[in-house]
């Protein structure tokens, strides 16, 4: 890796941990350069504004749960456990980064179109995950499913529909520690549900 992309990664590192423990709005450019012994100029040569550089560090982490999960399914041993291993592993991000995501909030209608974007990608590899695991479940025997496209496609709308359902119920936009922990639960009991129904007879 170039010094150049080093003194980035290390930047990205730093901000990381300052946005997940203190948020975006306590955190400031100063506390992170700081952390690892760079000059504030030396920051913003990297990264235009605060708001820059908690894209990257989103986007940063979004790299890393990817490959932590497709390590993680790859080593189970059926759909039903890679499911729930994806549930289980999604959920322990959300609360260990809660304080990052919840910032989004304050960025609000500012948000960017490039973070937006990710955010996209990342609910897409997420679907393209579990489509994989059903194929995977179908080629062993251990499902069986006439549509597994549209199977696919049916399971993510029921998991939104829970995370919608108790939003609307708090009339809140985004979830709090408590309600995510409801929302994992009301997930691991759709999945098991949904998946033994598609199991072979």
């Amino acid at each position: 890796m170039e010094n150049q992309d080093k003194k980035r990664h290390l930047i990205i590192e730093a901000a990381l941990k300052r946005f997940a423990h203190y948020g975006l709005a306590k955190t400031t450019m100063t506390e992170i350069a700081k952390d690892i012994s760079f000059s504030k100029a030396l920051l913003y040569y990297y990264f235009p504004d605060k708001i820059n550089l908690y894209v990257s560090a989103i986007e940063y982490l979004m790299h890393y749960i990817s490959r932590d999960l497709v390590k993680s399914i790859d080593k189970t041993n059926s759909v039903t456990e890679g499911v729930m291993k994806l549930l289980q592993k999604r959920q322990t991000f959300i609360q260990k980064y809660y304080t990052l995501f919840d910032s989004i909030q304050l960025i609000g209608s500012e948000l960017p179109e490039n973070l937006k974007d990710k955010f996209h990608k990342a609910r897409t590899f997420e679907v393209i995950i579990i489509s994989s695991m059903f194929s995977r479940g179908i080629a062993s025997g251990e499902l069986q499913m006439e549509d597994p496209k549209l199977t696919t496609e049916v399971f993510i709308d029921a998991l939104q529909g829970i995370h919608f359902n108790i939003l609307a119920k708090s009339k809140t936009i985004f979830p709090n520690k408590d309600q995510f922990k409801q929302i994992f639960q009301k997930e691991m009991l759709l999945a098991e549900i949904f998946l033994n129904g598609l199991k072979t007879k």
